[in-house]
């Protein structure tokens, strides 16, 4: 991560990453658009939000807003990928917490979760993430009706191949729950390629509120680097 003084008509370039598969620009002022629901974010399959409710193009001018702050540039922060790492045999390492249906699937299907490795498909977005990977069987078959489900819930269809729901998860669903990612990894799977291997690891709630005070903790201490560099910065 780094902080620079973007000045008129100087380019910006992204390479490919070395770490992680998405980037974020962010601006000092935000981007000046209007919100929806609160937001403004672009909801790409509904086409509204952000700017004009679609991706960005070649040639768009973004409107963006006075900073509410002063701020050093050419400064760095450490990732989160960086600062927080989980690896598991060479892989990024996900925690879950078992879900509802977790005890109708099979002793062998639940020690298969954990102990294999499981493939991002193509077929993945921000809606939700399907993995490819020894299927898991239920001991028998459920007829669950839809009910709400959220960011993070795993779902696995009679295929027995597993669903994650990210962040733009749809309100519900009717397809076992068998575990559901933490809240505080569920950007570990979001950071990971398309077409690349994680593996699932079971712990505990305690562990669970543990690892999101760290990741709270990481973010206060990059805000409070960030006050201090724009206080240096403006002596």
């Amino acid at each position: 991560n780094w902080v620079a003084h973007a000045r008129k008509g100087q380019v910006l370039k992204l390479s490919y990453p070395t770490a992680g598969s998405r980037a974020y620009l962010c601006l000092a002022g935000g981007v000046d658009v209007p919100q929806v629901l609160g937001s403004r974010s672009t909801q790409l399959r509904g086409a509204f939000g952000g700017w004009q409710g679609r991706a960005l193009q070649q040639g768009d001018l973004i409107p963006a807003g006075a900073a509410n702050q002063p701020r050093a540039g050419d400064f760095g922060l450490e990732s989160a990928v960086a600062a927080l790492p989980l690896m598991l045999d060479g892989l990024p390492a996900i925690r879950v917490l078992p879900a509802a249906e977790f005890d109708c699937f099979s002793v062998e299907a639940q020690d298969t979760f954990f102990a294999g490795e499981w493939k991002i498909t193509t077929q993945s977005n921000r809606y939700g993430y399907r993995m490819e990977g020894t299927p898991l069987l239920a001991r028998e078959a459920l007829e669950i009706r839809s009910h709400g489900i959220v960011p993070g819930v795993i779902q696995v269809p009679h295929g027995g191949q597993p669903i994650v729901q990210m962040r733009d998860a749809q309100p519900s669903g009717g397809y076992p729950k068998f575990a559901t990612v933490i809240e505080a990894d569920l950007w570990r799977l979001g950071q990971a390629p398309i077409g690349s291997k994680v593996r699932f690891v079971q712990c505990s709630y305690e562990e669970a509120v543990e690892a999101l005070d760290t990741n709270h903790a990481f973010i206060e201490d990059a805000r409070r680097l960030l006050a201090l560099r724009g206080l240096q910065g403006h002596r």
